[in-house]
């Protein structure tokens, strides 16, 4: 699917049919399969439909003719067929194949309780007329985006993007300082909360329903926390984390298009390829991506894969016009600190070019398997603090590899250990943003400071009673997955009118980790354990053995390359006038980074080209684009 779209009022609609059609031409994918419009006295829906089930009867919006409900319906149920069984013989009839009749009989029978029976990704409304009464829900990790919005007529306004939300009358459009704020210190914004002021997002796991009496956001589902099995051994959990990846791949091949996979030649995307491959009956088309000035290469791993398992493989050198650019911010809708959304803006466009509508990828495992660097560094601090000398300091040195001595890495310890450790927030309570002080303007800090104790109690409580390692990866879950990883997976590939589908985000595959003990996912400093040990005889072993790579095109190349579009953007008239960063800071970065400076500036210039561009696509009348 598409994207979804519509607004509801208590007291009856005021705007015309232009305005929901408005909103529906707003949704960012051009070219869909099918669109469709639906008002009702106080309610009116809209979709954008990218046909990949039931191509010719799957339209939207949905209507039961027995209760007069009305669905509209962003994402993939993968365990329709099922729930269409189980209806079925409760007496529901279906006119057609399609996971968004199943979907809106499932609640009709059930209500809300539909949403523990649901596997998939989704976002989605239900309109009831009898109780004047719309019904908002997201799916468990937050895959399918759904923002919102209530003005003071009380009017509520939602949509798959924020775009299609300002398309309504009289939406504020303003910078959200708090937004800036975490995106400084996180490298992301959190939700609820969205770059501009008033418009929120519906909670990952979390419902809305809005009626005469009013609103509410609830949530139905939470990764489970309780105490770890104790029964299985770790061949066992090995062997059990392979049979639910089987089992979510399975399920993310269902399709009336043909499916492909993404390919990087690290673990998650070879495990997802090889269970595809397993599963298919005929050659599987893989697809990889390659950097300049990278300091590595992946292409040996990738073919390696493709070869094991006789996949059709494709790979393309990261490369984009400067026209382009700007859609890495539109369609994401947020600035971002890395250039994460370049390789996957690109990947999709490349996908969709070679007739692919869906694609597998091997998102959310570094979040849910421990396959980033400051797990380790949680385990070494609380390592080294058991008792502090000069050797176990050295340590560090494994996770910041700038550290060229044993005195470095104790002075490194010294200035860690000053934050709460051990704590499973600490990559979040000591990685704030290096330049964050000398970057924000004064006026921009004025206006912050009022708000500063919006803040407070802002990370998700995190169980204790779990290991350090299982409690960081719960923050992982909760922040990073539903607030960068999953969102660029999404949006960069909605973008190019592709679907693609995380097995790992399959939520019975997550219950099924936080299951198991935190000794099992990392052993020792040895990232993802319990997944190299799953695949050690599945994938040659050269996939199991070797280090991450980052899938982030180098910030230097992208400074390089659009080096005279960055100056123009942060031109010291543009950066006094919009009034987020310090001229003689940003003219500063931009001289050292041509004199090739040791300090390297790039990844902060990309931090400061990105906000602009979002202000000129979002909220500068001057520029801003379709919305």
């Amino acid at each position: 699917m598409c994207g979804i779209a519509g607004f509801f009022n208590p007291d009856g609609i005021d705007p015309d049919n232009n305005t929901i059609k408005a909103m529906a031409e707003a949704l960012a994918h051009r070219g869909p399969d099918h669109q469709g419009l639906r008002q009702d006295g106080h309610c009116a829906l809209a979709s954008r439909r990218l046909a990949i089930i039931d191509l010719d009867g799957g339209n939207q919006p949905v209507v039961h003719e027995p209760s007069g409900m009305v669905l509209v319906f962003n994402g993939e149920i993968y365990n329709y067929k099922q729930l269409r069984v189980e209806l079925a013989s409760l007496g529901h009839a279906f006119r057609s194949r399609s996971d968004s009749e199943v979907l809106l009989a499932a609640y009709v029978q059930w209500g809300e309780k539909c949403l523990d029976r649901l596997a998939g990704m989704y976002a989605f409304a239900v309109w009831n007329p009898a109780s004047r009464s719309l019904f908002l829900a997201r799916d468990r990790m937050g895959k399918k985006p759904l923002f919102y919005t209530v003005l003071p007529d009380g009017t509520l306004v939602f949509a798959s993007e924020i775009k299609s939300v300002l398309h309504y009358p009289g939406i504020d459009r303003a910078m959200d300082v708090l937004a800036m704020d975490r995106l400084l210190d996180y490298g992301f914004n959190l939700a609820p909360g969205t770059f501009l002021e008033g418009i929120r997002q519906v909670p990952p796991a979390s419902f809305l329903r809005a009626g005469a009496g009013g609103r509410r956001v609830e949530a139905y589902w939470d990764i489970p926390m309780e105490a770890p099995s104790r029964d299985l051994s770790e061949g066992e959990a090995a062997e059990g984390l392979r049979h639910h990846l089987l089992e979510a791949v399975r399920a993310r091949l269902v399709a009336d298009v043909p499916v492909a996979s993404y390919l990087s030649g690290g673990i998650d995307s070879s495990s997802v390829t090889g269970l595809y491959a397993h599963l298919a009956n005929a050659p599987v088309h893989t697809l990889s991506i390659t950097f300049e000035d990278a300091g590595y290469d992946e292409r040996h791993f990738a073919r390696l894969v493709s070869g094991t398992f006789g996949t059709t493989h494709h790979e393309f050198l990261c490369s984009i016009e400067e026209k382009e650019i700007e859609n890495l911010v539109w369609h994401l809708e947020t600035p971002l600190v890395t250039l994460l959304n370049l390789p996957l803006y690109l990947l999709s466009r490349q996908i969709r070019d070679m007739g692919f509508k869906v694609v597998l990828s091997g998102d959310g495992a570094d979040e849910i398997l421990g396959g980033y660097d400051y797990f380790k560094l949680l385990k070494l601090m609380d390592f080294i603090g058991r008792k502090e000398t000069l050797a176990r300091a050295n340590l560090l040195r494994r996770v910041f590899p700038g550290l060229e001595s044993p005195q470095q890495a104790w002075m490194q310890y010294v200035a860690l250990k000053g934050f709460p450790t051990p704590h499973p927030a600490l990559p979040y309570r000591f990685q704030a943003f290096q330049m964050k002080a000398q970057l924000l303007s004064d006026a921009f800090i004025e206006r912050l400071l009022p708000r500063l104790g919006e803040r407070e109690g802002e990370l998700p409580t995190v169980p204790g009673s779990r290991s350090l390692l299982d409690q960081s990866l719960y923050l992982e879950s909760r922040m990073r997955l539903p607030n960068l990883t999953l969102p660029l997976a999404d949006t960069m590939s909605m973008a190019n009118s592709v679907e693609l589908r995380s097995p790992f985000m399959d939520h019975r595959l997550v219950e099924y980790v936080f299951s198991l003990p935190g000794r099992f996912k990392m052993r020792g400093l040895n990232e993802k354990h319990l997944l190299k040990r799953s695949f050690r005889t599945f994938l040659p072993p050269a996939i199991c053995q070797r280090r991450k790579q980052p899938l982030a095109p180098p910030s230097k190349w992208f400074v390089r390359m659009f080096r005279e579009r960055i100056g123009d953007c942060l031109s010291a008239g543009t950066v006094r006038e919009k009034g987020y960063f310090r001229p003689e800071f940003t003219e500063h970065m931009l001289r050292e980074f041509d004199a090739d400076s040791p300090v390297d500036y790039s990844g902060v210039l990309i931090v400061a080209f990105f906000v602009h561009l979002f202000d000129d696509l979002f909220l500068c009348p001057k520029t801003r684009r379709g919305c």
